[in-house]
C-alpha cells in the first residue's frame, strides 16, 4: 500500500487553519514610480534671469508659508492662477494696448 500523501491525511479544519496562516499573495505592480494623482506635462520655457530670480523668491516665499518644499511647477501654478484671478478686475477698468500697460495694471506701478 501506498502512503498517501500528507496534506490528503490531514483533517479539513487543519488545512483551514494552516491555509489562514499562510501569508497572503503579494499583489505586484509594475516596477518605478507610481503614477501621479493629476496628470502633469513637462514644458520648455525660457526664462530671463531676473525672470527665473523671482521664481525662485516665489518659490522660497510659499515654502515658508506652507511649511514644506514646493516644487517650480506649483510655484508656476499658483503664480498663474493669481494672475487670472487678477485679470477680471483689470478687465473691468482701463484697457492696454502693450505688455507694459498689462502688467502695470495687474502688478501697479
Amino acid at each position: 500500500m501506498n502512503p498517501e500523501p500528507l496534506s490528503l491525511t490531514k483533517s479539513a479544519w487543519i488545512q483551514l487553519y494552516e491555509a489562514r496562516r499562510q501569508a497572503p499573495p503579494t499583489r505586484t505592480r509594475p516596477r518605478g514610480r507610481p503614477p501621479r494623482v493629476t496628470p502633469r506635462r513637462s514644458t520648455l520655457v525660457h526664462l530671463t534671469d531676473g525672470e527665473r530670480t523671482e521664481i525662485d523668491i516665489w518659490q522660497a516665499r510659499i515654502s515658508l508659508l506652507l511649511g514644506r518644499k514646493v516644487s517650480l511647477g506649483e510655484t508656476v501654478g499658483i503664480l498663474a492662477r493669481v494672475c487670472s484671478a487678477r485679470l477680471p478686475l483689470v478687465e473691468r477698468g482701463e484697457t492696454s494696448t502693450t505688455l507694459a500697460e498689462l502688467v502695470r495694471l495687474l502688478v501697479g506701478e
